[in-house]
């Protein structure tokens, strides 16, 4: 018989194979986002079409389902310098040693201005995610501070209000006040969401949260070919208006069918789990920055295939083939690069985190 503690920490190897899936379907996303042939409405309908029209509801759906485990582990966390120094160093080492690489393969020209936005990863907006990711981690004690003040009706209210002023009225009235962004909007009501949720351990039954989440994808799907009813009316050519980007109303309601599934799915082979959770991160910077030129411009070039019953195939096989390359380069980095670096600079980390200690106290 499992102890509550147990049944805890199943639902969290849950979100952690969460995690896990969410990044083999970010690599279909950018296989069809990146790929030489991008769908449109005014292509025949086909079922390579299907699939690649398919694989653009994963990128904004998964992109959210980050931000609502962010929100879930990071609420009552203490401030980290290690942390961000660690993810600083991640994001920077991708970004030179990729883009070198690319650069000597004639991937990429390494102009001086290229140059630069390797070295300086973050405020050349070279991985949007880890952008707007750092600064939400940045400023999560204060986000954790206006949620502690929050009774539970009051948090409901803000998430509720949130969902409303965002995803919705960008959704239903093209509105959107904070352009320019990167998303920080829409991934700060995730945080409050996924906050919520382990605040008040909501909970909701397996079998109801697999039928919403059926129900939400299924209507992201269908929401691709009425798009294409909409461009026969109008000539509005954009597939994937419903689905992309993640402040679309569909897409934050899919990510938070699923984070609701899979927090209550029980999860053996921890170990495993464990290991591939841990450098989900390395796979997006490793197929999403210069190297998506290489690995989605020829490697897996979708205009190859897009005429041929091989489109899945290829599809499923760039999955597969990124994703077991990005895990082993990542712990490749870590053992080679990011331990003995960290190893080296833990005391100045550790009276940095001392500092945000005394700024932030015991409630963070």
């Amino acid at each position: 018989m499992q102890t509550a503690g147990s049944d805890r920490q199943a639902r969290i190897y849950g979100l952690d194979l969460y995690k896990i899936l969410s990044m083999f379907f970010v690599i279909a996303f950018h296989f069809s986002f990146h790929g030489n042939v991008i769908v449109s409405c005014a292509q025949e309908l086909t079922f390579n079409w299907t699939v690649l029209a398919a694989a653009r509801i994963f990128g904004a759906i998964c992109n959210g389902a980050f931000m609502l485990i962010s929100g879930y582990f990071l609420y009552r966390k203490k401030f980290s310098a290690r942390t961000v120094f660690r993810l600083w160093l991640q994001v920077w080492f991708y970004s030179v040693v990729l883009g070198v690489v690319c650069g000597i393969f004639g991937i990429a020209p390494l102009t001086a201005g290229n140059l630069l936005r390797m070295l300086f990863p973050f405020t050349s907006d070279q991985y949007w995610f880890f952008s707007t990711y750092i600064v939400i981690y940045l400023i999560f004690p204060i986000l954790n501070k206006c949620i502690d003040g929050l009774s539970r009706r009051q948090h409901q209210a803000a998430v509720v209000l949130g969902l409303v002023l965002v995803p919705l009225f960008a959704t239903f009235a093209g509105e959107r006040w904070t352009i320019g962004t990167n998303s920080l909007d829409i991934f700060i009501v995730l945080y409050f969401t996924g906050a919520y949720f382990n605040r008040y351990d909501v909970r909701v039954p397996v079998r109801k949260a697999a039928a919403a989440s059926v129900c939400c994808v299924l209507l992201e799907i269908l929401s691709l070919f009425g798009m294409r009813i909409v461009y026969r009316l109008t000539g509005i050519n954009d597939v994937a208006y419903f689905v992309w980007d993640q402040n679309k109303i569909f897409p934050v309601m899919t990510s938070i069918a699923l984070f609701l599934l899979f927090r209550q799915i029980r999860v053996r082979h921890t170990g495993v789990i464990s290991f591939l959770a841990s450098s989900v991160f390395g796979v997006y910077l490793f197929h999403d920055g210069q190297a998506k030129i290489f690995l989605f411009g020829k490697l897996f070039d979708n205009s190859a295939t897009y005429d041929t019953n091989m489109l899945l195939p290829q599809m499923l096989l760039a999955m597969c083939t990124v994703f077991a390359a990005g895990i082993l380069f990542d712990k490749l980095r870590i053992r080679l690069f990011e331990r003995p670096v960290l190893k080296m600079l833990d005391p100045f980390l550790t009276k940095i985190n001392a500092v945000c200690d005394r700024v932030w106290g015991d409630s963070v």
